[in-house]
């Protein structure tokens, strides 16, 4: 026993002098130290320093250099089981293979709550360093899709239905319906129903709206819309329309009002006999002007008229023509030698010089009681015919005269006689 312990120290001796003392650095947990050591063994060397290895841990020589390689502490969920181990891995594909765990076309990862790709780095991003690193396999589960009608089957490892339809190409618009909501926990067997909305382009009177819409028809599109109408209005197309994407439609605002019309209606000057009234005398009942009023209904379209209608109409005040009452009373007896002439008695009945009358009778008509001027002359006295009605009538006209006369005297008849 003596000589074997013997022969271990001079072996000793020998590597001793045989093995030159190295100066090494190691590189461990991101600080560097320097030992020196005539040792081969690396981990031996590693452990001399002072650096404790774990289960996992790989120390790998460069040259002068020990590299110490810390291994990952992972929590692997798969299938349903967790596994707690330390990879020395970089990468999750290399943990995954070492660990026997095969993916799916469709199965996903998820490092520390957020989904990664297969190809992503070996290292935590949590907040809590200290904490083991999670990577969980998502298997993909079936679920169906009907939409508009048209019956898919998919399969996806998503955690919401939300981020499962996106990857699967399913494109979502304003107003789409989805059942159930896309924020519902992806399951196994899923039943999902998708109804997309159709684009409805809505002209306004005050401009232009898109409407998205599940409805079947213009009307009930529209009055699901939110959209601000008219208050009298009509589409175009009309109401009953089928809904079809890309459809348009013209609200047209509807607006009545009233117009008023007003007329002035002249009044005129008529003259009627009275033989209550005394010999020679006339009365007059003053009339006035009337104003006529039309009321219509104007309907506009979009600010452009399309109808005018007479609603109704009414004269205020009404027109009342002046009426000249004359007397008709035969003349009281006159001397013999003023009876002469056709229209003298009748003539001298009203208070003016008769005889001068009767000599504008000869001068304006010749006695004539139909006598007509192409200037609008009537009767013995050559009266303007507007002046009154039934001019022909001597009685009238004579009496029409004296009213004149009456009023501008002699000068009514200035080339007469």
């Amino acid at each position: 026993m003596h000589a074997g312990a013997l022969a271990v120290l001079v072996l000793i001796a020998a590597l001793a002098v045989l093995v030159p003392l190295r100066a090494l650095h190691i590189s461990a947990d991101g600080l560097t130290i320097t030992v020196h050591s005539r040792n081969v063994d690396s981990d031996a060397v590693v452990q001399q320093a002072g650096v404790s290895l774990r289960t996992g841990d790989r120390v790998d020589r460069r040259g002068d250099a020990l590299v110490v390689s810390r291994a990952t502490d992972v929590v692997l969920s798969v299938d349903g089981n967790s596994y707690a181990v330390r990879a020395q891995a970089d990468t999750i594909a290399e943990l995954l293979d070492r660990a026997g765990v095969t993916l799916g076309a469709d199965d996903s990862v998820v490092r520390d709550g957020e989904f990664v790709a297969t190809a992503a780095s070996l290292v935590s991003t949590s907040a809590h360093a200290d904490q083991p690193l999670t990577i969980a396999v998502r298997r993909a589960v079936p679920f169906t899709v009907v939409e508009n009608g048209q019956q898919l089957s998919l399969r996806s490892s998503s955690a919401t239905l939300a981020v499962a339809l996106r990857d699967a190409g399913v494109r979502l618009g304003a107003g789409d319906e989805v059942e159930p909501s896309l924020d519902t926990p992806l399951t196994a067997g899923m039943d999902v129903h998708i109804d997309h909305a159709r684009e409805l382009v809505v002209t306004l009177p005050e401009g232009r709206s898109t409407v998205y819409t599940l409805a079947s028809t213009v009307g009930d599109a529209l009055a699901g819309s939110g959209v601000a109408l008219p208050a009298d209005y009509r589409l175009d197309p009309p109401a009953e329309t089928v809904v079809s994407a890309g459809l348009a439609v013209h609200v047209i605002g509807i607006t009545e009002q009233q117009d008023l019309e007003t007329e002035r209606i002249q009044s005129y000057v008529v003259y009627q006999p009275d033989p209550t009234l005394p010999h020679g005398t006339q009365h007059a009942v003053a009339g006035q002007d009337g104003v006529h009023y039309r009321q219509y209904k104007v309907i506009s379209e979009d600010g452009t008229q399309v109808s005018r209608q007479l609603a109704s109409e009414w004269d205020d005040p009404p027109t009342v023509d002046t009426v000249v009452y004359y007397s008709t009373a035969p003349a009281p007896p006159v001397a013999a030698h003023e009876s002469s002439g056709q229209w003298r008695d009748m003539v001298c009945s009203y208070d003016w010089d008769c005889n001068w009358a009767l000599a504008v009778i000869a001068c304006e008509s010749g006695g004539n009681p139909d006598a007509y001027n192409p200037q609008g002359y009537v009767g013995l006295f050559q009266i303007w015919e507007d002046y009154g009605a039934n001019l022909r009538d001597p009685a009238t006209n004579i009496a029409a005269a004296y009213s004149i006369y009456t009023s501008h005297g002699t000068s009514a008849w200035p080339n007469c006689p």
